[in-house]
């Protein structure tokens, strides 16, 4: 018999004629994966999920209740890819089964600049990839676009397939953020001046049902804080939703009032102590016929 161990394996290879073959890797034409986290979309892209959700009064919302607010399906391409992109920029968290707005969120669209500016920032350095390039060229110029940024996205991590829609979402981001005040060949973190305390919360835009128009482009003006009777502030949660009644002698359908009624049960929950669960359900006058 023969010492040689690669006889006696080809002696005891099956005769089925099955044969298994390693798992493609991206080296071997497999599909490639990047090792650093990135947006498909832009800084703006992200905001708009945050404007929706602002607009909805603020309060954690499931994937079903985020998709309605923002008029999209919950398994279409355009939902997910925004969603993912908010949370990227860390404006978007999950929390038990439902997504909330972080402070990050909040401040970037407060009505002060400086604030709002400062967020921006903030949003543009939680993405890992830029966060990586601008500590790998702070004080120096960017590499040459598109061949010599995009190799150098590919050497932090991008798949080489995905490097271009890195880029696309890194310049108009870092743009957005205020990162390119003197051209796109060098990444000047932007100057934030000392802000002093909060002392005007954000409100949400007017409230929305079906039969509304709506727009999340363009969120509606802050006004004065207002105070409830004997001069007390009014916690920013309950001034937001009484800023999303509509107008009086106006029609109002009543699944909006529903919808409204459960919003504020919703932030009851949030910040008043006590047990249990309050449940708003609309019946028209046929069904109650």
């Amino acid at each position: 018999m023969s010492d040689d161990p690669h006889n006696g394996a080809d002696a005891e290879k099956p005769k089925s004629g099955l044969k298994i073959k390693p798992l493609p890797t991206a080296k071997d034409g497999g599909r490639e994966v990047s090792t650093i986290g990135f947006p498909y979309q832009d800084l703006e892209a992200g905001m708009v999920v945050a404007r929706a959700m602002l607009s909805s009064g603020g309060v954690a919302l499931s994937r079903d209740q985020l998709a309605g607010v923002m008029k999209q399906s919950a398994g279409s391409g355009a939902f997910v890819t925004k969603l993912a992109t908010a949370r990227m920029f860390g404006l978007v968290v999950a929390n038990n089964g439902k997504y909330e707005l972080t402070d990050t969120g909040f401040e970037i669209l407060d009505s002060d600049e400086g604030r709002q500016k400062a967020a921006k920032a903030t949003a543009f350095l939680n993405v890992p990839l830029f966060k990586k390039t601008y500590e790998e060229f702070k004080g120096k110029q960017l590499p040459p676009r598109p061949h010599g940024l995009e190799q150098a996205f590919v050497r932090f991590g991008v798949a080489p397939k995905q490097k271009t829609n890195a880029r696309l979402a890194f310049d108009k981001s870092a743009n957005q953020a205020g990162f390119f005040p003197n051209g796109q060949d060098r990444l000047i973190e932007p100057i934030i001046s000392s802000q002093p305390p909060r002392t005007q919360d954000l409100r949400p835009a007017p409230f929305v049902d079906e039969d509304r128009i709506y727009d999340l482009e363009t969120p509606t003006p802050v006004p004065t804080k207002p105070q409830a009777s004997g001069g007390k502030v009014l916690h920013p949660f309950i001034q937001g939703l009484l800023d999303t009644l509509p107008e009086p002698q106006t029609n109002w359908s009543i699944e909006g009032r529903a919808k409204w009624l459960q919003a504020a049960a919703n932030i009851f929950d949030l910040i008043y102590e006590g047990g249990g669960r309050i449940e708003i359900k609309s019946r028209t006058e046929d069904a109650g016929q």
